[in-house]
């Protein structure tokens, strides 16, 4: 086998890895749900900001906790449901979904509960 031959099964060899991992998608790495749930916590933290920041930055935020921390839980199960199985690299990246999940499922809860001791209070 000539050098040339070597070379292009090389080649050829390196395009059907690219292929398979086209074919397979991008692995999930778990980093988006949990900076997704770190940030939809801290929104909940702005509200506690002092009073000399503007408004807009203390009460801007809360706003959007809902919608980012389910966004979190549902985009931290997805991830964890294709990182399932018996696959020993990534480990971290379950981690870091089962965080963000958690953060996201503490961001949704927290000001559902605010609301409900709320009601419960003026309610009577």
């Amino acid at each position: 086998m000539s050098f040339v031959e070597q070379e292009q099964e090389q080649e050829q060899e390196q395009e059907h890895e690219q292929e398979q991992e086209h074919e397979q998608g991008p692995r999930p790495s778990g980093l988006v749900p949990l900076v997704l749930g770190a940030a939809a916590v801290a929104m909940i933290g702005c509200l506690f900001l002092p009073e000399g920041f503007p408004a807009w930055l203390r009460f801007g935020p809360v706003y959007l906790v809902l919608p980012v921390a389910i966004l979190a839980v549902v985009l931290g199960l997805l991830d964890l449901r294709h990182l399932r199985g018996p696959q020993e690299d990534e480990g971290v990246a379950r981690r870091r979904a089962r965080i963000g999940v958690a953060l996201g499922t503490l961001a949704t809860a927290l000001p559902l509960a605010l609301v409900w001791f709320a009601a419960v209070l003026l309610g009577g």
